[in-house]
């Protein structure tokens, strides 16, 4: 086995580790005597064993306990169960950039002296930033889960134990966080601002969700109806999102400037991204997916950016094995990056020849490849199926680059205005659609499937995948005029 290979395995393995112990509770003393017993079998097989195989498998194992071991060592005991349904007076700061929803805003505070956050949710009255020096005075209580969803476990992904609902809340200093988080944050919101007043309500809203994932403050109507049409990856701060527009730009960008010049502009793009979005942990792991769909396109290697790919799920793993089990936006990010690099090669060879007017095509492509490897997941977590999502993205998704290049461009002084002005029509163009289709009978449809109809359902975009392949091969052959062996 390769080097390459061998890491693949142990990345894997480590993954399983973490899933298992997610899914099912092992006692830590039973994780350290498994450990135990590998390593030696592994040293015992590594020298005495004549079957190189042996040790390979051990080696495999070893990373499966490790992983396990690491979730058990994320988790710890929750820091406010003596707190739970007591008034509390709290002194700390908030750590995260402010959540402002249509009708509140939610602050991740954590209390001097507590390594675990709070989850505060208040009225839109009060102007809150991060780095903000508080009292909070309230109730704190237990998050619980509701409608099979596990509440407690979404938040303590990012260590929130606890929550307060409508406390009391005095601001005591400003500026104590992180001095380059709190610049970035700046950045943020000069940018918001500056796209609120050349645009208008819902349309500022979704541009911001496109370009940098806001769409909290997006009216419910607009979700429910992207939702129904299967376009809410349009507007999600996710490596999901940001993998599709990074690999319908990368084509455009290659075009118009060849294939070098347009992997340092997609860079530069991420990196505003990153900026622009505030450079929270889910928009690094965005941006970590879009670098790697980059590579992808630029050495066009399976072979080399496979193990890219899963040392990049490994290191995020080892740091937060958390997000692996109860983070969708993670499972949607590593999915859809996969299926663009695996899908988007395949499926340009079988449609090599066909009209790309404008980069049409490749964005259809990556679309469609995203689509397709994201959807059992989408499915069993959200229990719905949209029937017009092919037909909404094919006339919505070639104009997203726009929708991106003007909206931001909107941003500048002087000339802002008549970029927003083209905005503002590509935005209600994408409005319209949504809108008139989500008004469609059975535009979605409700399918739970359990979990084996959700693995069966992967195995179904595998054997996809090595039919499109095999297919592809052939086309690649008989458009070079070479005879096909008989079991081809």
């Amino acid at each position: 086995m390769s080097k390459s290979g061998m890491f693949v395995g142990i990345a894997i393995s480590f993954a399983a580790g973490v899933f298992l112990a997610s899914a099912a509770a092992f006692s830590r003393y039973y994780l350290f005597a498994a450990a135990a017993i590998l390593v030696a079998v592994f040293a015992f097989t590594f020298v005495f064993a004549k079957n190189r195989l042996a040790p390979v498998v051990a080696l495999f194992l070893v990373a499966a306990v490790f992983g396990a071991w690491r979730l058990q060592a994320a988790q710890k005991p929750n820091e406010y169960r003596e707190a739970f349904g007591q008034k509390q007076k709290l002194e700390g700061y908030i750590v995260e950039d402010v959540d402002i929803r249509t009708n509140f805003q939610m602050l991740t505070f954590r209390p001097k002296g507590r390594d675990q956050k709070i989850l505060i949710t208040t009225t839109k009255t009060g102007e809150y930033f991060y780095g903000d020096w508080i009292v909070a005075e309230g109730k704190v209580t237990q998050p619980e889960a509701f409608d099979d969803f596990n509440y407690p476990k979404y938040l303590e992904r990012y260590d929130v134990y606890a929550l307060m609902k409508y406390p009391k809340i005095l601001v005591l200093k400003n500026h104590q966080g992180n001095m380059f988080k709190d610049w970035l944050l700046q950045v943020k919101y000069a940018f918001i601002g500056r796209i609120n007043i050349v645009l208008k309500e819902p349309k500022s809203s979704l541009l911001l969700g496109i370009l940098i994932g806001a769409r909290k403050s997006l009216p419910q109507n607009v979700t429910d109806d992207f939702t129904t049409v299967g376009l809410s990856h349009v507007v999600a701060v996710s490596g999901y999102n940001i993998s599709i527009i990074i690999g319908a730009l990368g084509g455009l960008l290659a075009k118009l400037f060849g294939r070098k010049a347009s992997l340092w502009l997609s860079l530069l793009i991420i990196a505003g991204f990153v900026v622009i979005a505030g450079a929270s942990a889910s928009v690094i792991r965005a941006a970590l997916m879009g670098l790697l769909l980059l590579l992808s396109f630029r050495f066009g290697r399976l072979y080399a950016i496979t193990p890219s790919l899963c040392f990049a799920a490994f290191l995020m793993l080892l740091l937060n094995p958390k997000i692996l089990y109860w983070d969708v936006g993670f499972q949607l990010s590593f999915l859809a990056t996969m299926g663009i690099i695996y899908f988007v090669p395949v499926l340009e060879r079988l449609t090599d020849g066909w009209p790309n007017p404008l980069n049409t095509k490749s964005i259809l492509l990556t679309t469609m490849a995203a689509m397709v490897a994201t959807l059992p997941l989408i499915m069993f977590n959200f229990g719905r199926l949209s029937t017009v999502a092919p037909l909404v993205n094919i006339l919505v998704l070639p104009i997203i680059p726009e929708a991106m290049l003007f909206g931001f461009l909107s941003f500048l002084p002087f000339f802002g205005p008549g970029f927003a002005l083209i905005t503002d029509v590509i935005l209600t163009y994408i409005l319209t659609v949504s809108a008139r289709f989500a008004r469609l009978p059975y535009a979605s449809l409700e399918v739970e499937i359990s979990v084996w109809i959700f693995v069966l359902l992967i195995g179904v975009v595998l054997l996809a995948y090595f039919l499109l392949k095999r297919l592809s091969f052939r086309h690649r052959i008989e458009t070079a005029n070479v005879d096909l062996p008989r079991f081809l």
